[in-house]
């Protein structure tokens, strides 16, 4: 039996019910940023003026070339077949969990070789403070990894099970070496853990009170083995209640040890933003949003054979998502040697030597004040608003009215700009010569005294 003085759910159900926890716990159910407290305002700040992140979806699946955790939906197959893996679904407030994306877990990876990859993962080349250079230099403010998927293989030095990277070849705490290189980098740092476990034997319907446990247990080892944890990504659908997972006191917990953490919506409750994944979130200034999204059309590596979205459609994604007023995570999937795929790296410096000249009409902005179109999307700061033209129409890029007063009109790379404002609305034209592909991006100062939001 375990000692109530070490077991975090012990400790949680005798934490206070102060008020700090209970207004924590009301935001985290509030899904307009407007309508939480200030408290909740302050906490997401950082996060909002970031607009850029790196997700980093890894683990010994990488030495298949298969999805990470999905490919064990068919590891009962020999590689022919695609025969179901009965272990994941928890069968537990009518969930099943056989039902999503079967492209994804494809080429299927027998049991034999899926449950022994972690016996061959050594990923000799992986440099943490290398790794999070590469985020920096994309102009990425932040940066999220798996330390555990549905998979149940930790990436971290965890007391509580085998499966985990101290027991493959590596033998390296890989989770707490990157978290030390974020530290040292000034790039904040967040952790993904996935509440549902296809390795523990627990988890299922009889003994989810035991999983739980455990899951606390886990949660509460990351956050204090690793205070610069500043960000939760939970990943479980919000089909499956906060009650699953004993939310209010697993929340209790997180908060008692971390009150300034955010934390998003796939644990039962709206949190802190929600996340879109595999499309651009649409046009939101109420709720706090971020687009999770891949080079490649998986999360982890899937081998040269995968092509790689080009320069500027990264960039447009980035563009796009700052314009919805939301977030990009932009994720990477490491090869087998720690490295991050060649050409994604490519990709990212090229969008980091752009945020380098045009970051202002990114970072601390809002979308807006005009929505999203063909054309490309807005976004503003104080009186100033950033044009981003993706897309050149047929003559004029027209707008509709705005309250306040243009007083001057440039684009930011160089170059002029000409506006007309009138009652009816502004018209926007640049020079050919002046137009920078993929993005020309047109900045509009308005008269002292006038705003955007």
């Amino acid at each position: 039996m375990s000692d109530p003085a070490s077991d975090p759910l012990a400790q949680a159900s005798r934490a206070p019910d102060d008020s700090a926890f209970e207004q924590f716990w009301a935001d985290l159910h509030t899904p307009n940023w407007a309508d939480k407290s200030p408290a909740a305002q302050r906490r997401v700040a950082w996060w909002r003026e970031a607009r850029f992140g790196m997700f980093v979806h890894w683990d010994p699946s990488s030495l298949a070339a298969s999805e990470i955790s999905w490919s064990k939906q068919f590891y009962a197959d020999t590689g022919e077949h695609l025969r179901d893996n009965p272990r994941p679904s928890p069968e537990l407030h009518h969930i099943h969990e056989h039902r999503m994306w079967l492209d994804w877990f494809k080429p299927a990876v027998p049991r034999e070789v899926y449950d022994h990859l972690h016996r061959s993962f050594y990923p000799g080349m992986f440099d943490a403070d290398q790794f999070v250079a590469t985020a920096k230099q994309a102009g990425m403010k932040y940066l999220v990894q798996v330390s555990k998927h549905h998979n149940g293989f930790c990436m971290w030095d965890t007391k509580f099970t085998d499966h985990q990277v101290m027991n493959t070849p590596f033998h390296r705490d890989i989770l707490g070496e990157m978290s030390r290189a974020c530290d040292r980098a000034g790039i904040k740092f967040g952790v993904y853990y996935s509440q549902r476990d296809w390795h523990h034997p627990d988890y299922g319907p009889e003994r989810m009170t035991k999983y739980n446990a455990y899951l606390f247990n886990q949660v509460q080892e990351l956050l204090t083995l690793y205070p610069n944890i500043a960000l939760l990504f939970f990943d479980c659908e919000q089909y499956y209640p906060w009650e699953m997972w004993d939310g209010k006191e697993l929340f209790r917990m997180i908060h008692r040890l971390r009150p300034d953490i955010l934390v998003n919506d796939r644990c039962g409750v709206p949190g802190d933003f929600e996340t879109p994944e595999q499309g651009v979130g649409a046009y939101n200034r109420a709720r706090h949003w971020e687009s999770c999204m891949t080079f490649t059309g998986f999360w982890s590596w899937h081998g040269f054979q995968a092509p790689v979205i080009p320069y500027e459609e990264c960039l447009r994604l980035l563009v796009r998502c700052a314009g919805g007023d939301g977030n990009l995570l932009m994720n990477v999937g490491p090869l087998p040697t720690g490295q991050i795929d060649p050409r994604e790296s490519d990709r990212l410096q090229r969008v980091g030597a752009w945020l380098a000249h045009h970051g202002e009409s990114i970072y601390g902005t809002r979308g807006g004040p005009w929505l999203p179109g063909d054309y490309g999307v807005t976004t503003s700061r104080g009186r100033t608003i950033y044009v981003h033209v993706l897309q050149w129409p047929e003559g004029e890029l027209r707008f509709p009215p705005l309250s306040g007063r243009i007083r001057t009109a440039r684009v930011l790379s160089g170059g002029s700009a000409a506006c007309e404002q009138t009652d009816a609305g502004v018209k926007i034209s640049v020079a050919a010569q002046d137009r920078i592909l993929p993005d020309t991006v047109v900045v509009l100062e308005l008269e002292p005294g006038a705003g955007v939001g």
